[in-house]
């Protein structure tokens, strides 16, 4: 009897314990039917995707200003150094001296070749005058020697003699010449021993002061044109192609904005960057040597999606995912590639097609395989 307790005992346990199992099992069920209807009622705001063949990306490319003109200048002859009339920062204009060497070797030089014209101009007249004689002389003996009244031999050595002169005239013009020539060489040495302004500017560095020694070509003043300047730029080969003169760029400075229009691009490639440089000119108060970036549209050609950043989710190897919800209005999740990001907005490429509804935001709510009520954004 003892035996029959037991059994009925444990016949007992076992079936209060199906029907717990069978009471928890029902109320999961009811739970998760409870669920998968509440969620299938959730309204997800999405957007229709199309395939664009390319995007543009806003590239900034770094670059200097510098003077559109600017020299080192120096003397032509060597000498020493009499005086420097301007120092450094001071705006010069066109042909203003600028600084001297000692003149006085030249000085001389100078009225040694004018008492060399002056000699010679007072020589051409002597024999303008001796010239003139024998002229007169050979007529009147000429129309003597028609009449007969002197003879063949006086009048052939009168003829002579105004050949003679006439000779000695010439050698006497060029004497003169040659006086004016070697003055004007005389001139043009002085010249050589000035320094002037070859265009309006500002003295950017001097380099010697008075009393120095310096040699022919050997620089002293560096002068800078800053009323008109131009920024050189190092761009990609490939943009190049794309840059047309006369075109319109933007260059910041010290975060403000300023219009450049692009001058050329000349042909020979950086061998340090690799690059061309884009020379643009530009209208602005920027300092000579400042350092300025050039933002360019630049247009890549590459098929892909625009997306708002608000669709992705984390994913895999350095991919993304986008929630796509498929005809059945159920959520798939797809993985796609970002080549580049706005601020709102990215440009994707994957395993995406045109006309599918991306989730656009909420895709922390939603999970592969859920039902959703989709709802189209209005933005």
């Amino acid at each position: 009897m003892h035996a029959r307790m037991i059994k009925r005992n444990l016949q007992d346990h076992r079936w209060r314990f199906i029907l717990i199992a069978a009471t928890v099992i029902t109320l999961q069920l009811g739970a998760l039917m409870w669920a998968t209807d509440a969620h299938a009622g959730i309204n997800v705001s999405f957007v229709t995707v199309k395939q664009a063949s390319h995007f543009t990306t806003h590239r900034t490319y770094a670059g200097r200003v510098i003077p559109t003109r600017s020299a080192e200048l120096g003397f032509k002859r060597g000498g020493e150094i009499a005086e420097v009339k301007i120092d450094v920062g001071v705006t010069v204009h066109t042909g203003q001296l600028l600084a001297t060497l000692n003149q006085d070797t030249l000085n001389a030089a100078v009225r040694e070749a004018d008492a060399d014209v002056a000699f010679a101009k007072a020589s051409l007249k002597a024999a303008e005058a001796d010239t003139q004689l024998a002229v007169n002389t050979e007529q009147r003996l000429r129309r003597l020697l028609v009449k007969g009244h002197t003879s063949r031999q006086t009048y052939d050595e009168a003829n002579l003699a105004l050949g003679a002169k006439r000779a000695q005239l010439d050698v006497a013009r060029s004497s003169l010449q040659r006086a004016i020539a070697s003055r004007g060489a005389r001139l043009a040495e002085l010249a050589e021993a000035t320094v002037t302004a070859p265009f309006t500017g500002t003295i950017q560095t001097r380099y010697v002061d008075e009393g120095a020694q310096v040699g022919p070509g050997q620089p002293v003043l560096r002068l800078v044109e800053n009323d008109q300047i131009e920024a050189h730029v190092g761009i990609p080969t490939h943009l190049a192609q794309q840059m047309e003169p006369g075109g319109a760029y933007t260059l910041v400075w010290q975060q403000q904005n300023f219009a450049a229009t692009l001058s050329t691009i000349l042909p020979e490639v950086d061998p340090a960057t690799r690059t061309l440089t884009a020379v643009l000119n530009l209208d602005a108060n920027i300092p000579l040597g400042a350092v300025v970036e050039m933002q360019v549209a630049e247009s890549v050609q590459e098929p892909g999606f625009w997306l708002p950043i608000s669709a992705l989710t984390a994913g895999e190897r350095g991919l993304w995912g986008v929630m796509v919800i498929n005809a059945n209005n159920t959520v798939e999740r797809r993985l796609v590639d970002v080549v580049h990001t706005e601020a709102q907005r990215v440009f994707a490429r994957g395993t995406l097609s045109d006309e599918d509804r991306i989730v656009r935001a909420g895709v922390q709510r939603v999970v592969p395989g859920q039902r959703v009520t989709p709802v189209a954004f209005k933005g």
